[in-house]
C-alpha cells in the first residue's frame, strides 16, 4: 500500500501527533506511533469523530470495527517514518517535549479553518484516538497485529 505524499504530509502529521497528544496529556513513544496508521484511514478518523461516537474500550472497538484493523501492520510500518520525522519536526520547533519514554505537547497547535476538511476531522477525533491509543499498548499490538 503507498499512501500519498500529499495526503499524509509532515504538517498534517505533526498536526495530528499534536492534537491527540494535547488530548492525551502524556503518551509514551510507542502509543505514539500508533497515531498515523489510524489518521491515515479515512472512515477510522470518520467514526471517531463523529460527535454521537462513544470511545468504550480497544477491544470493544476492535470488535465492532475489525474491517479498521486488516492492513494495520502494512500502514503501521510505512508511516513510521513519517512518525518520527513529526516528532522530530515538533520537538525542533518547541511544540513537543520528551519526558523519559514518551512526549507532551508544550504549546497548542492552533486548528484554522485553511487546514483543511481532513485537519478539522482530525481535531474532532482526536479525543478518541488519545482515548483508543492510550489504552494498553501491548494489548494494541498484539490485537492489530503489528509484527515487530
Amino acid at each position: 500500500m503507498k499512501f500519498s505524499s500529499y495526503y499524509n504530509n509532515l504538517g498534517i502529521n505533526a498536526f495530528a501527533i499534536s492534537s491527540v497528544l494535547k488530548e492525551a496529556g502524556f503518551l509514551k513513544i510507542p502509543q505514539i506511533a500508533l497515531i498515523l496508521p489510524i489518521v491515515a484511514h479515512r472512515q477510522m478518523v470518520k467514526k471517531l469523530a463523529d460527535g454521537r461516537f462513544r470511545f468504550v474500550g480497544f477491544e470493544q472497538y476492535l470488535i465492532d470495527n475489525i474491517e479498521f484493523f486488516y492492513n494495520f501492520n502494512e500502514r503501521y510500518f510505512s508511516l513510521l517514518t513519517s512518525t518520527v520525522n513529526a516528532l522530530q519536526f515538533l520537538y525542533e520547533i518547541g511544540v513537543l517535549q520528551l519526558k523519559g519514554d514518551g512526549a507532551v505537547i508544550a504549546f497548542d497547535l492552533p486548528f484554522d479553518a485553511s487546514m483543511g476538511k481532513r485537519a478539522e476531522r482530525v481535531k474532532r477525533a482526536s479525543p478518541n484516538i488519545a482515548a483508543l491509543v492510550s489504552s494498553n499498548a501491548d494489548v494494541f499490538y498484539l490485537n492489530a497485529r503489528i509484527k515487530l
